[in-house]
């Protein structure tokens, strides 16, 4: 939003609108089916065709970590916390506690526009 990001630096709005463009691939690649997420859909409306490049790339990204989560909470019997630095409208936490292996803790971080746009 204009009016939000009116009193940011020029910096931390080029950093915000990462999300934004990092939404709406990973929005378009579930579309297409490169993986799984029921909650994506809700932090963006638009899902302007991607290449499958960039797809593969957010497929790459996203399940490599979803996996290194999943075997470190799983290890730690859920006993432990994540904390999601830069977390944008990432959508992990709600895919783990779906599956039923939400951490104890779970924290996200970013900046407060994006925060409060995750809330909406």
């Amino acid at each position: 939003n204009s009016t939000q990001m009116a009193g940011l630096s020029s910096a931390d709005q080029a950093v915000q609108a990462t999300n934004d463009d990092a939404t709406i691939c990973k929005k378009y690649a579930v579309q297409k089916g490169y993986w799984r997420d029921e909650y994506v859909k809700y932090f963006c409306k638009s899902s302007d065709r991607r290449s499958p490049e960039i797809s593969r790339g957010y497929y790459a990204r996203v399940m490599s970590i979803r996996n290194l989560l999943m075997n470190f909470i799983s290890l730690t019997s859920r006993d432990c916390q994540v904390i999601n630095l830069g977390a944008g409208f990432d959508s992990t936490y709600w895919v783990l506690r779906e599956i039923g292996l939400h951490p104890k803790m779970f924290v996200e971080v970013d900046f407060p526009d994006v925060t409060a746009r995750k809330c909406q």
